[in-house]
């Protein structure tokens, strides 16, 4: 008989705000939507405005152009999963979308 755990993780809990009475559910996701919608829209009128003006094709504004993608990128791994888990109450996560989202953040950093 082997020896050692042979157990294997299919997904993970999400626990969201540890402590968060549920009446607040809605708004902390309506908050958290808030700041992802904005944080997306904000985003696309900085690349928007790179790629129209050609005067804007410079060293300082790829650097603005790299920080945008990469707030793009951080905040499109995390934001979605925390605000379906209060709308739809999806609490879990699969192993495999938990290592695309890690993977996700590293790559955005």
């Amino acid at each position: 008989m082997p020896e050692g755990n042979l157990s294997t993780v299919t997904e993970f809990v999400l626990t969201g705000f540890p402590g968060l009475h549920p009446q607040y559910h809605g708004l902390v996701s309506a908050v958290l939507f808030l700041v992802y919608f904005l944080t997306l829209m904000g985003n696309a009128i900085i690349i928007f405005l790179f790629v129209t003006d050609c005067s804007l094709h410079k060293p300082v504004y790829y650097i603005i152009l790299n920080l945008t993608v990469c707030d793009t990128l951080f905040s499109t791994t995390t934001l979605p999963k925390i605000i379906s888990k209060y709308w739809f109450h999806s609490g879990t996560i699969s192993f495999t979308a938990c290592f695309v989202q890690i993977l996700g953040w590293i790559v955005a950093k």
